[in-house]
Order: C-alpha cells, then sequence, then structure tokens
C-alpha cells in the first residue's frame, strides 16, 4: 500500500506538472486513474481465469457449496397495502457483464483505497513541522532527526525552492522558534557561500513585522530600497550603496498561490534556495514571529524592498557596543533608511 501511495503521489506531481491543475485535483484523479486501472486488471484476470479454467482445473468440475437463504415471514399489511416493490435485474452478460463488474470492482477498489490511504498514510502536509516541502507542492519529506538531538523527531519546518517555484506569497504569522544547540531559527541561504554563482530569493517584498530574536544577520543580498527600524542591543549598519541594483517587482500571480504557516512552534524556519537563478516570490512576510534562542539570518536576497517595522527587537544581552543586529557590507542597495534604536535588550 505504501507503494501504491508513492504512485500516486508521483502521478499526481506528473499531471500537475503537465496541466497546471491543482494539486488536490491532481490527487484525486490519480487516485481515480490507479482504482480504475487495479478494476481492470482485476476483471482482466478474472475473466481469462474463467475463460480457461478447464485447461487450469484440468477438466475437473468446480462443485460451489449449496447457499440456503433463510426464510423470511411474510408481511402481510405490506400486500394489503399494495405497496409496489421495485424489482431489479442485472444483466451480467456479455460486455454489459464485464462493464457492470468493472463497475463494481472499481468502487470496491477505489473505497478500499481510500480508506487504507487515509488511514495509514503519515507524508506530511505543509505547514507540519519536521519536514521539507517543495513549494507548490504540499507533500512534504520527512526530515532526518536534528545532530543535537538524535533521539528526537525534527521540528525544522524546510521550504526547499527552486527556479521552478513561484508563489504569490509566503506568510508567517503567529510561531514561537528556538531550539538549543541550533545556530539561525530563521535561515534563509543557499547552499553555498558564493554569492555571485548561487540562486537568489527574488521577492516584491520582504517585511518582519514585530519579529524578535536574540542576533540579526543580513548578507550577500542585493536590495533595492532597505528600510529598518525597531530596537537592537548594538548594531552595524554597512551595506554597500549601488546605482546598479534593480527594483525587483512582482506583479504577474499565474501559477503562483499563497502558503501561510502560523499559529504553531518549530525548532527553526529554513527557506533553502536552489538553481541557477532562484524561485520568486511576490511577497514573504514574517509577521509575530520570535526566537527564543538562535539568529535570524537572511542571505541570497533580491528584494524590491526590505521592511523591518518598530515594534521588533533584537538583542543578545552584550551591550550596545557589541552589535547583536548586523548589516553586512556584503548587502547592495539603491537606497536605505535606518531608525534603528540601540538599547539594552535582552531577547529570551
Amino acid at each position: 500500500m505504501l507503494s501504491v501511495t508513492e504512485w500516486i503521489r508521483n502521478l499526481a506531481a506528473w499531471i500537475t506538472n503537465s496541466t497546471g491543475s491543482p494539486e488536490e485535483v491532481s490527487v484525486w484523479a490519480s487516485m481515480l486513474i490507479i482504482a480504475i486501472a487495479g478494476a481492470g486488471i482485476s476483471v482482466g484476470v478474472s475473466t481469462l481465469l474463467w475463460r480457461y479454467k478447464a485447461l487450469i482445473l484440468r477438466n475437473k468440475e468446480i462443485q460451489f457449496a449449496k447457499i440456503i437463504v433463510p426464510y423470511i415471514p411474510r408481511i402481510g399489511f405490506l400486500s394489503a397495502l399494495r405497496i409496489p416493490i421495485p424489482k431489479f435485474r442485472f444483466n451480467l452478460s456479455g460486455w454489459r457483464g464485464l462493464a457492470t463488474s468493472t463497475g463494481i470492482v472499481g468502487i470496491g477498489f477505489a473505497a478500499a483505497l481510500t480508506t487504507v490511504i487515509a488511514s495509514t498514510d503519515t507524508t506530511p502536509i505543509f505547514p507540519e513541522a519536521g519536514a521539507s516541502y517543495k513549494l507548490p507542492y504540499t507533500f512534504g519529506v520527512p526530515l532526518e532527526p536534528d545532530t543535537v538531538t538524535p533521539e528526537q523527531a525534527s521540528q525544522t519546518l524546510q521550504l526547499n525552492l527552486g527556479d521552478t517555484s513561484r508563489l504569490d506569497k509566503l506568510l508567517f504569522e503567529n510561531m514561537s522558534l528556538g531550539k538549543s544547540g541550533l545556530d539561525n531559527c530563521i535561515d534563509i541561504t543557499f547552499a553555498t557561500t558564493a554569492v555571485s554563482t548561487t540562486a537568489f530569493l527574488n521577492t516584491d517584498k520582504l517585511t518582519l513585522s514585530n519579529v524578535s530574536a536574540p542576533t540579526f544577520l543580513t548578507t550577500g543580498s542585493e536590495i533595492s530600497t532597505l528600510t529598518l527600524a525597531g530596537k537592537v542591543d548594538g548594531h552595524t549598519y554597512g551595506p554597500t550603496q549601488s546605482s546598479t541594483i534593480s527594483d525587483i517587482t512582482v506583479q504577474s500571480d499565474r501559477g503562483a498561490g499563497t502558503f501561510t504557516a502560523k499559529d504553531s512552534k518549530v525548532d527553526r524556519i529554513v527557506i533553502s534556495l536552489a538553481g541557477s537563478t532562484g524561485p520568486v516570490v511576490g511577497e514573504v512576510e514574517f509577521k509575530n514571529v520570535h526566537c527564543s534562542i538562535g539568529k535570524v539570518s537572511l542571505s541570497n536576497i533580491k528584494a524590491g524592498e526590505l521592511i523591518q517595522d518598530a515594534t521588533s527587537k533584537f538583542g543578545d544581552g552584550t551591550g550596545i557596543n557589541s552589535a547583536s543586529y548586523v548589516v553586512d557590507d556584503s548587502v547592495s542597495i539603491m537606497s536605505g533608511t535606518s531608525n534603528l534604536v540601540d538599547t539594552p535588550i535582552t531577547v529570551k
């Protein structure tokens, strides 16, 4: 049954890629196709066995036990009331019989398939933690336990976005993050550090609203307009101004969708970028997201705007003379405004 589940998942992915159908429609279509195929195979095999039964049984007769139907007393008042009793007749000969048998077997096969998959399939569905998701596909792959706690199941929410990923919006709202032993609680990054040869998260706008964490770091990004506010326990603001930075604008949402993770507790959020150019996301928003441990690490981003509001707080308690908040000089901007306020803060 696990193999059948994998067939359904692969067929659904193929249908979605080929036709652009919504994933839910593709899944049901895949189940229907496999159910019909299973019914056809079952009826076909049964037909062949019956046709060649003499050869298989070496001309021996099949003896069926006599079925005795229990006596059911007649209900006289039904006859007195002259209530018509419908009569059913099934023609099970020839092609009609084959079609009827196929339909009956198909319905039974589909019902059994749906029941078993629903009761046994543990495939994670976005935004369930402990899995990686290749959006816009919402079925995930379970993650291995973190090396710091190999005895515990992973509670990381990971998104693997590549060149073919095009999303309207990614929203993370009302979430609590952080786990001892993990360096980053929010991590947007590519597999390598060579910014010139890696993919970027291409987005019209990236917003941080009421976000808090012990530390913050932005590196290797290109941002047209950078607007920062909030309270920080010391900061370094050193982006490189460049007149060649493009203003990323995402207007078309064709083939895109909005994906929301909210009201949950996870160890961390990882957005892993792949490909030669990277994904396109209309808007990425972190709203009321709080990290008790770890760093907000943003890299490999090309954004029209990056906005952090005044309710955000970052600080590890080391004092304002030791920067808890860093915008690295590898970040290139067209224009920027910093209204960050240095004040002693310890985020727990």
